[in-house]
């Protein structure tokens, strides 16, 4: 866990020095990281969170119509998915996909050597490989949770229609008056920290824990999509817990 501390404040010394960052070159990694974390998991958390969107509506339909509560469906959509779930399981889907990718990249690119090249031209791996990495997850991971709110929202409509028989327009209706402010700035907190945080992780394995034999490399994979998980679903519960007590 030391390694892991050291590691991550010279990651946020990097980010705070924009001077080095590498600009052109570092430029191309976020873009890079961005399309592949954020564009290349699109089709699996839209089926993700079309399926939760149902799954949410279809358990909590029955006790809402039966107590004639039709716009307790737009609180709880907001508590479930905009609050937790959409940040968590969109974390969960680019730590399976991107996690992984960073992780085993890095750990290739520390076997042929390619790390220590870069240091003996001067370049800083943090400013070079980590710091556009998390960059970029953040940009990623944010937009997905968006784009997730949006799909799930969808697929709890389609439930709620035929019970509630109501317009997506009085639908909608029930979802905007039940978010506030505070849930907005939740979820964007949630979403960028897990963004941040899971190529960091992911980078510290791949450049840190990694050794110099082949076969350590789906080790070090495997190792930082457990740490990335438990660091996502505790910062979630200590966000939220922050949010809820602070009134």
């Amino acid at each position: 866990m030391s390694g892991q501390l050291r590691f991550t404040l010279l990651a946020l010394r990097a980010v705070l020095d924009v001077s080095k960052w590498g600009r052109g070159a570092a430029v191309r990694v976020v873009l890079d990281q961005t399309w592949y974390t954020g564009v290349g998991a699109l089709s699996s958390v839209s089926l993700i969170a079309l399926v939760f969107g149902f799954l949410v509506v279809v358990q909590a339909l029955p006790a809402v119509v039966d107590v004639g509560a039709h716009h307790w469906v737009g609180t709880i959509l907001v508590l479930t998915i905009v609050r937790e779930f959409g940040p968590l399981l969109t974390g969960m889907v680019v730590i399976s996909r991107s996690g992984t990718a960073i992780a085993s990249e890095l750990a290739v690119t520390k076997i042929r050597g390619e790390i220590e090249v870069l240091e003996s031209m001067g370049i800083d791996p943090f400013h070079f490989i980590v710091v556009p990495r998390m960059i970029g997850g953040a940009i990623a991971v944010f937009s997905l949770v968006l784009y997730f709110d949006v799909i799930a929202l969808l697929g709890g409509y389609l439930v709620a229609s035929p019970r509630l028989a109501i317009t997506f327009e009085a639908f909608l209706g029930h979802f905007i008056d039940a978010l506030s402010l505070k849930d907005i700035s939740l979820s964007i907190i949630k979403s960028v920290i897990i963004g941040t945080t899971i190529p960091l992780i992911s980078c510290y394995h791949g450049l840190v824990r990694m050794g110099r034999a082949s076969y350590e490399v789906p080790q070090v994979s495997r190792d930082a999509v457990i740490r990335c998980m438990f660091f996502v679903f505790l910062l979630s519960a200590l966000i939220s817990g922050l949010f809820y007590f602070s009134g």
